[in-house]
């Protein structure tokens, strides 16, 4: 009966991880041989355990990744890809979110560039970094939707305080003017307060860019801050689509 209460009591105080571990070890008599600092050992790293799971989980909810499964260590590092193995394991300790240094991916279509980006907010999210995932479309309908019913501050809140932002697939559709000034002054407040990185993503090279993003001024404006101290990766090869579709 006391232990239950036990468990009871460590379930009222958040402690969910030490509960279920109690709850699981209390009857194992291999548990119940262990001395006390051993048995409390367990509970601890039960703990730890599944608060890093939980906190795992809710960056990743919060994040809404085109591919949440993703991760750097599915990653194809075939040389004809254009992806660089040590490039990619300094990546994972996510100091470029911290410096801030941002990443932009370009390729064709089918080239995998928004997946790895994904890989790179799922390992973000691992370390416990907040990841904001757009489309493009996804975004310009966010921002439109948002001065409509009056809520683009919070949007704009939203956006600028996450540690890592993915825009994916920029030129599918080009911004207005709305869109392209909202997004101005997201990057450009997110460079003054240096909170964080942004990962791009395009079929189209960086040159190309002027086209989708609105008035020359602002495309300069937004250009200017968001590809400077950047990595640049050009994936090559054929569509990976193709690949799939075969197997």
């Amino acid at each position: 009966m006391m232990m239950q209460q036990t468990i009871s009591k460590l379930r009222e105080l958040k402690l969910l991880g030490m509960a279920d571990a109690l709850q699981a070890n209390v009857g194992q008599p291999a548990f119940r041989g262990l001395s006390f600092e051993e048995q409390f050992g367990i509970l601890v790293d039960s703990e730890v355990s599944s608060r890093d799971s939980r906190r795992l989980n809710r960056l990743l909810k919060m994040a809404r990744l085109r591919y949440p499964s993703a991760c750097l260590e599915d990653v194809d590092f075939r040389q004809s890809r254009g992806l660089e193995k040590p490039l990619f394991a300094l990546l994972a300790v996510c100091d470029w979110v911290r410096q801030p240094k941002h990443i932009v991916f370009t390729g064709a279509t089918g080239t995998g560039k928004s997946w790895v980006a994904c890989a790179l907010g799922v390992q973000a999210c691992r370390l416990g970094l907040s990841v904001i995932y757009r489309s493009s479309s996804q975004i310009a309908e966010e921002i439109s939707t948002a001065a409509a019913d009056g809520s683009l501050p919070q949007l704009k809140g939203r956006l600028i305080k996450a540690a890592v932002l993915i825009i994916d697939d920029l030129g599918l559709m080009p911004f207005d003017s709305l869109v392209a000034r909202t997004l101005l002054d997201v990057v450009d407040e997110r460079d003054r307060l240096r909170v964080g990185a942004l990962v791009l993503t395009s079929q189209y090279p960086i040159d190309h860019w002027h086209a989708f993003l609105g008035d020359p001024t602002i495309a300069d404006a937004i250009l200017d801050r968001m590809v400077h101290a950047a990595y640049y990766i050009d994936l090559k090869g054929g569509s990976l689509r193709k690949g799939r579709s075969k197997e």
